[in-house]
């Protein structure tokens, strides 16, 4: 039995776990039909035999001339309307083995979706420029028609996301890092670098100055020397958080920058004998 996961909308989530329970709580193992005819009986574990068949279980027994009010049926003879009695017996019969298999295709797509969007997302805050929203419907909310519905139709769509994703996730793997520039206001320029981790840890990231010589990580709310601080904790981030942790160091480093700029241009309006910031 598939398990629904929590992300879905609350609608189908609880329909599709309606649907597992009747699965599970149903008889257990193949059905099959067997014919009589005379009558049609679903039965679990058919094995015929030469006396008939014998079974574990019987599910169900249809009737040669069952109640039929329908309209279009009024002049079938007794072959057409017993065939038609097996077509419905065998639909209820495969139903025990295709209802597991259709819940497990929708959890399937369901999690290709989700991964498709996440790599997505992870995209997005990479590459859009800053403050554009990100346009690729997420979430546990979206609108969906129906839960099997809405994924079939959109089979195309979940194969066009899920290529380009795999596509862009290629190419942010060859990125082997990335500039930040402090956030400051009085003027020059600085940046911080988001960089991949040497060998082993070319799967982390880390947050650093940048610099050729002696270059030093962000860690515990300070700069350190990576030689000192060693690859584990220079390189401890994923490329997201360490981007976030980029724009967060950004910011500090910006407000140092700009204390330093008001501590130079105060320096020189002393020695030119006029107040920080006057005009000459």
């Amino acid at each position: 039995m598939t398990t629904n996961s929590p992300t879905y909308p609350a609608e189908h989530a609880e329909y599709l776990t309606k649907v597992e329970a009747r699965t599970a709580a149903a008889t257990e193992g193949d059905w099959g039909v067997y014919d009589q005819g005379t009558m049609v009986e679903i039965v679990a574990g058919l094995e015929e035999n030469s006396t008939g068949y014998q079974c574990r279980r019987q599910i169900a027994r249809l009737d040669r001339d069952p109640i039929d009010n329908i309209r279009g049926h009024a002049d079938w003879d007794e072959d057409r309307d017993y065939q038609q009695l097996l077509a419905d017996a065998e639909f209820a019969a495969k139903a025990r083995a295709d209802v597991p298999r259709l819940l497990a295709l929708v959890a399937e797509q369901h999690q290709r979706l989700m991964a498709a969007e996440e790599q997505l997302r992870a995209v997005h805050e990479v590459l859009a420029p800053a403050g554009q929203p990100c346009r690729v419907p997420m979430g546990p909310d979206a609108p969906l028609t129906a839960a099997v519905g809405w994924l079939a139709d959109r089979a195309e769509y979940l194969a066009w996301l899920a290529d380009h994703a795999e596509n862009l996730a290629a190419h942010l793997e060859k990125i082997r890092e990335f500039r930040i520039p402090l956030k400051n206001r009085l003027g020059g320029y600085a940046e911080l670098t988001v960089e991949r981790g040497p060998g082993p840890y070319d799967d982390r990231w880390g947050v650093t100055d940048g610099a050729t010589m002696g270059r030093r990580a962000w860690h515990a709310g300070a700069w350190h020397s990576i030689s000192d601080l060693g690859p584990s904790l220079a390189y401890a981030w994923s490329m997201r958080a360490a981007l976030s942790l980029a724009e967060e160091v950004a910011g500090i480093e910006g407000a140092r920058l700009d204390r330093e700029v008001r501590a130079i241009q105060g320096e020189q309006a002393s020695t030119d004998g006029r107040p920080a910031g006057g005009a000459r």
